[in-house]
């Protein structure tokens, strides 16, 4: 690209749209990443401190229902952090804002340099560049669309043809 206003769009376009979404989805995989841990953690600290009440209610024979009591509440407490963590697909979450942002790389490492040679159809090759950034970004909001999509379907709109097993009588077509 050895075009000014070539070399040009090429900086604004990565600085305000291909790195702005980069940090973006970096924060993000980062934020599931840590909110994953801390309910990890904290589903870990519970089931700890039940399994010690539950310890304890063996020992003291005069509160032994109590004892026991506290540590049912631990443990359904530990059960619902990690059904928390679990409903919420933060492990999930963090690894589709981490593929978004890898995939953003690799296509702004792949794309036209600032000073490069100029290719014979400079604008076709920014044009490219830019429609396959774009279409990363937009894959990335067609998988929220079809996820969010498919929690709102109810249970008699689902088809379940693919969940059933293939006719164990039927010839194999190959």
């Amino acid at each position: 690209m050895s075009d000014r206003w070539e070399d040009e769009f090429l900086l604004a376009y990565r600085a305000h749209r291909v790195d702005d979404q980069m940090a973006y989805y970096g924060r993000r995989a980062a934020e599931n990443e840590k909110a994953r841990r801390e309910a990890l953690w904290i589903s870990a600290v519970c089931f700890v401190i039940a399994a010690l009440f539950g310890a304890l209610a063996t020992a003291d024979q005069q509160r032994r229902q109590l004892w026991a009591v506290i540590a049912a509440g631990f443990g359904a407490l530990a059960t619902a952090v990690g059904t928390y963590e679990a409903a919420f697909g933060f492990e999930r979450l963090s690894r589709q804002f981490e593929d978004a942002r890898g995939a953003l790389h690799i296509a702004d490492v792949r794309g036209p340099q600032t000073g490069d040679p100029a290719p014979e159809d400079p604008v076709g090759s920014l044009a490219t560049f830019v429609d396959g950034v774009e279409d990363i970004l937009q894959s990335e909001v067609d998988s929220w669309t079809q996820f969010t999509a498919g929690s709102l379907t109810s249970p008699e709109e689902i088809d379940h043809s693919a969940d059933k097993p293939a006719d164990p009588g039927a010839k194999d077509a190959t």
